[in-house]
């Protein structure tokens, strides 16, 4: 069993208490970084085969299934609990107990605020593992919060998932993809400037993406 097993019955009420403070809704949120997926694609956004590796209770695949209609997605997450829920709620969405057992091999790998949920001695096994499971030409795009952003730190220690987090910086990010797993790092950036008020505001991100002021920031690497 795991830990998150007890969380994901309140799973999306917990997220909207520990966001809170910035105005901004889990759905926003979710469908935010989705389309930040999409925009950093490397090989086109159609007829794609698409995994969200972490996905909770699937706050991300209904935006995924929207902005990749002609694709295949699936999903895995450590909680048994979680794909429980994403089997009944999104049947249309392709549950893999591991990526390494999937039929077929993906063209992204979607990780969204995830390996900090992972201990530090097992990213680079489960890392590699993803490697093994992209498409010579695929790629994994990981977001993560901004260790620099001061107010994205208050929101970790006070969410009860993230209660035994270790944040990662973009820095240590790069190193562990490249030098420790193999990836090749093509982009990175800050993003999550703007709480949902200011949403409109969003256009002028990719302007801002190397100034570490985002609340999370986002690596595309390939294998």
């Amino acid at each position: 069993m795991s830990e998150f097993d007890n969380f994901a019955e309140n799973y999306n009420e917990s997220l909207r208490k520990s966001l809170a403070l910035t105005r901004t809704s889990d759905k926003y949120q979710a469908e935010y970084k989705v389309r930040l997926l999409k925009n950093q694609l490397l090989h086109g956004t159609t007829q794609l085969s698409i995994l969200d590796f972490g996905c909770g209770v699937g706050l991300s695949l209904p935006y995924l299934l929207e902005q990749f209609s002609d694709s295949k997605i699936f999903a895995t997450d450590v909680s048994k609990v979680s794909l429980d829920i994403v089997r009944a709620d999104l049947p249309q969405v392709t549950i893999v107990d591991s990526p390494l057992n999937a039929v077929e091999k993906f063209d992204a790998i979607f990780v969204s605020t995830v390996l900090h949920h992972i201990t530090s001695s097992i990213r680079v096994e489960i890392l590699k593992n993803l490697r093994a499971s992209l498409k010579s030409d695929g790629c994994l795009v990981v977001i993560e919060h901004n260790t620099y952003n001061p107010l994205t730190r208050r929101i970790v220690s006070n969410c009860p998932m993230d209660v035994d987090a270790e944040l990662i910086s973009m820095r240590d990010i790069k190193k562990l993809l490249s030098t420790d797993c193999g990836f090749k790092i093509r982009k990175t950036g800050y993003c999550s400037f703007f709480p949902e008020p200011l949403k409109a505001l969003t256009k002028i991100d990719p302007i801002l993406k190397k100034i570490p002021l985002g609340g999370q920031y986002f690596v595309v690497a390939t294998p």
